[in-house]
């Protein structure tokens, strides 16, 4: 069974504009944007899963593909990440069982806890028993 891993980011918020881009510097001392620190995190995620990011914003998108991430453009109606998500799954024809929202701005999300997610969602153990 695969996961869907829908990374939702927006541009346009009105706490902070522009957060998926800002560079932030890790323990290396190299600067990601925040979605790229975010998809590093999510192509760490074992198991059969597929990762997008949904975005309604060009320059997020252009991002996201520079660093070779899947995009699928959403309408800009969408009032929330959980709506991002939904709308995206159907754009890529809906047939995942599990959808994971992994905020854009949910970087330091440990894999295993995704993992575990996962295989709770669908009825496996973490060690693979049902």
């Amino acid at each position: 069974m695969t996961a869907l891993i829908v990374i939702p980011a927006r541009y346009a918020s009105t706490r902070f504009p522009g957060k998926p881009l800002v560079g932030l510097r890790g323990a290396s001392g190299e600067t990601k944007t925040l979605i790229r620190r975010t998809w590093d995190a999510a192509m760490q995620i074992g198991g059969d899963t597929r990762v997008v990011v949904a975005t309604d914003d060009e320059r997020i998108q252009r991002e996201a593909e520079g660093f070779g991430a899947e995009v699928v453009r959403t309408s800009s109606t969408c009032r929330n990440g959980t709506e991002r998500c939904a709308e995206a799954h159907a754009a890529l024809g809906g047939g995942h069982e599990i959808i994971v929202n992994l905020q854009g701005d949910a970087a330091l999300t440990p894999p295993w806890f995704v993992e575990a997610l996962v295989h709770g969602l669908s009825g496996v153990s973490a060690n693979g028993t049902v």
